[in-house]
């Protein structure tokens, strides 16, 4: 006997057991009025379960699959909103929180069914364009209790998809009903009354957004929901949600109010008479937005910017408006996972380049746009008049029915209101600004846009791989004329350029393409020296070394060509030897300063798992200043100086003594976010330096050493307390007179330490518990600390 077969005898033997209910759905107590069965009012305001209204079951708790690592205390409460559409109302975080009841508590069958809900989603779920024709669809769930397989199923779910598609779909056994929206999609960050019809004697269906009828069908008359057999009722999650190797997906980002699940059809005047008796509020953004709930992880840094939760990667388009500065980041709403049709860009804002604060992203993908399936990297630049004007990798994986000859061609937009500070709302254009076409760059890789301005002249570099060899390489667009419009168009003439530098010989390390290329221009402090700096992040990750390589020579925008200096050709250097910590660069020269900057993103070294228990990955950088050697033969670097302001507290300063003398005077001190500046002057020593985030009994424990003999600047890590791949890195490092400074910052699992403002070294250090220890050592010989200070630091979280 098949599942069907088994689940209708079932389902009649249900009819028995729950004698007291009406045609629909079972639940322990389903003689309420209007055949309610479930009425959740999210008015609690507090604690860990949701109760139902209508008193026919008993309380549910809220389930939570994060923030169960060992890094954080026990979960907090769900997020409780005090400002819903009746009451309060309940914010879902899109990839770990949901509400369930067992199927002996609640099961929806029968020939009546109907359900309501107010929803306010912050993004959409990425799924193929096709399959809701072909019924491979994933619903976002906003109620689920359900099995399906192929054309058969039982159960019903209520959901949303790709661009804020919705469905209403029920299960008869051999047929799976399914209900769309008919050109009506839900709207983000605003609230959407939805509302849902089975009329199985009538052989009904029909579906409601803000009280009007937007679609019906009608089948045979006298059909039944067949109940899901021993399937949870969920809320907020699809009951077979899709998966990844971090999370589960198909569920609820955003707000969630008054569901209401009934045995009986309601008609369409209670509909809209149920959506008329409240007027929908507007949403206050610091109510929906990504909650910073995280601070008590000592893994998670609280001086390094980023999003408060999920998954972020690659800060670009830095640049300064109006007073503020301005980044943006690959971010997805949904969870601390990497899915590449629902990225957009996340949006920071900050006085002072250290400072960090979300705002609400800037660009997302979008039904009819030039992104309808995710916006990558890209850069930013002003107009002719001052106007700024991103530059995003626009995702379309139905590019061939556009005309294009890539799913990655290069879109752009600009800020609704110019006069706000923080531009906290974008518009997309209708058209794109750069097309790839053949011949240009290598096809199916053509993204992560950077421009800059030479003279007269808007220069934008994309990155792609060679035509030529199997390597990466970076084409060159120029324009003359760049004017926004204001009314969905800019007015620009990009002209194709060409490769603006290829390697010979390319060394398989340095990637078949060329990730987020910059060029920046550069001087040396006297400024009697000037240069331009080539960066590159090689990839895929999988296979390339995907740290930041840079060149150093010369561009000439007349040619269209970046000359490397004889000591750069084909053979770019490191900024940073940190095992792939340090990546994907973007960077600004100040308007304010003067000075260049360079950017990028701070990755996770976990595990999956541990990410996903974790609820973040990854993390926003410290600017880091670039200038030129006083001969202007290399680069230099630091961190940008406005980290001097959040020094809390100076725990030991002192000059001209001993290692000994500093380690006695630091034994029981430090914290988990601080920064040790120490010079040293070699009296002879082999090798020496600085050991942070000391664990218990020295079991976890981060070094930085000197190398004598080799020129050598040596991190390393041992994490016992996590599952992170972490290794040993070096890399050459000059010490004139054997002085060598040390600027070491701790940010709880990540440390950044630069060294004779030449070089740097990014490691995360997975320390077992939230304590940092600091200690000096000199081996084979003696040095002499010529000066040291080490200051704990404020979170700005």
């Amino acid at each position: 006997m098949n599942r069907i077969r088994i689940l209708l005898i079932f389902a009649l033997a249900a009819v028995t057991v729950c004698a007291a209910a009406a045609s629909g759905g079972c639940g322990k107590n389903n003689s309420a009025k209007d055949g309610l069965i479930l009425h959740l009012s999210f008015d609690e305001g507090r604690g860990n379960t949701v109760k139902d209204s209508s008193k026919n079951v008993g309380p549910a708790t809220v389930e939570y699959v994060f923030n169960t690592a060992r890094t954080q205390p026990a979960p907090q409460d769900p997020q409780w909103r005090k400002n819903g559409v009746v009451g309060g109302c309940m914010l879902f975080d899109g990839y770990s929180n949901f509400i369930r009841y067992e199927y002996g508590d609640i099961h929806v069958k029968g020939k009546e069914f109907s359900i309501s809900a107010y929803i306010a989603p912050r993004a959409f779920e990425y799924d193929s364009p096709n399959a809701a024709s072909n019924g491979t669809e994933k619903l976002t769930a906003i109620a689920s209790q359900m099995y399906r397989s192929g054309s058969d199923g039982e159960g019903f779910i209520l959901g949303y998809q790709r661009h804020g598609a919705w469905s209403f779909q029920v299960g008869i056994g051999e047929r799976w009903l399914t209900l769309w929206d008919n050109g009506h999609p839900l709207k983000k960050y605003e609230w959407n009354h939805v509302a849902a019809v089975f009329d199985g004697p009538r052989g009904e269906m029909a579906i409601y957004l803000n009280g009007e009828l937007v679609n019906s069908i009608t089948f045979f008359e006298g059909a039944e929901i067949v109940p899901a057999a021993d399937e949870y009722l969920y809320i907020g999650r699809n009951s077979k949600p899709a998966s990844n190797a971090t999370a589960s997906e198909n569920m609820v980002s955003g707000l969630i109010d008054e569901v209401k699940l009934y045995s009986s059809v309601i008609s369409a005047e209670q509909v809209k008479k149920d959506y008329e008796k409240h007027k929908l509020p507007e949403i206050v953004y610091d109510d929906i937005r990504l909650q910073n709930i995280l601070t008590e992880d000592y893994y998670k840094t609280q001086l390094h910017g980023g999003p408060y939760q999920h998954w972020m990667n690659e800060p670009h388009a830095p640049m300064y408006y109006n007073g503020v500065y301005h980044i943006f980041f690959q971010c997805n709403i949904f969870g601390p996972y990497f899915k590449v049709g629902e990225i957009c860009w996340g949006h920071l804002v900050s006085d002072d380049m250290v400072n960090w604060r979300p705002v609400k992203e800037a660009v997302a993908p979008a039904a009819g746009s030039v992104a309808p399936d995710g916006v990558w990297s890209g850069g930013v630049t002003y107009d002719d008049e001052g106007i700024p004007l991103l530059f995003f990798t626009a995702g379309n994986d139905s590019y061939g029915s556009a005309g294009l000859i890539s799913n990655q061609n290069i879109g752009i937009a600009y800020p609704a209101d110019p006069n706000d500070p923080y531009l906290t709302e974008w518009k997309v254009c209708d058209n794109l600004a750069v097309k790839q076409t053949s011949g240009q760059g290598r096809r199916g890789e053509f993204r992560d846009a950077h421009i800059w301005k030479e003279g007269d002249t808007w220069c934008m570099l994309i990155g792609t791989g060679s035509t030529k060899t199997s390597g990466g390489s970076a084409i060159l667009y120029t324009a003359t004329r760049l004017h926004c419009n204001f009314n969905g168009t800019v007015d620009m003439n990009w002209q194709y350029r060409g490769p603006v530098y290829e390697m010979t010989n390319q060394p398989a390390n340095l990637g078949r393409v060329w990730e987020l290329p910059v060029i920046l221009p550069l001087k040396n402090t006297a400024g009697t020296i000037r240069k331009h700096i080539f960066l590159i992040s090689p990839a895929p990750a999988d296979s390339a070394d995907n740290k930041i390589y840079y060149f150093l020579g010369s561009f000439d925008v007349a040619t269209g060509k970046f000359t490397p200096d004889p000591e750069f050709d084909n053979n770019p250097h490191l900024l940073d030897y940190g095992a792939n910590v340090f990546t994907g660069p973007s960077g600004m020269i100040d308007p304010v300063s003067g000075n260049t900057y360079v950017f990028s993103i701070m990755q996770d070294q976990r595990t999956p798992s541990e990410v996903a228990a974790s609820g973040w990955a990854n993390c926003v950088g410290f600017a880091r200043k670039v200038w030129l050697t006083d001969d202007g033969s290399d680069v230099k670097i630091s961190v940008v100086s406005a980290l001097d302001n959040y020094n809390e507290k100076t725990v030991y300063e002192a000059s001209g003594v001993t290692v000994s003398e500093v380690n006695n005077a630091l034994s029981g001190k430090g914290t988990d976010m601080m920064r040790i500046t120490v010079t040293f002057e070699n009296n002879g020593a082999s090798s020496f330096g600085v050991n942070v985030k000391t664990g218990r009994n020295g079991q976890d424990l981060t070094s930085f050493t000197y190398q004598v003999a080799t020129g050598t600047i040596v991190g390393s890590t041992l994490n016992k307390g996590s599952n992170a791949n972490l290794n040993r890195v070096s890399g050459s490092l000059s010490a004139s007179g054997g002085t060598v400074k040390m600027d070491i910052i701790t940010d709880r699992s990540l440390v950044e330490a630069f060294f004779n403002d030449e070089k740097a070294i990014s490691i995360r250090s997975y320390a077992d518990f939230k304590s940092t220890g600091v200690e000096l050592f000199a081996e084979g010989g003696s040095v002499t600390v010529k000066n040291v200070k080490i200051s704990s630091l404020s979170p700005i979280y």
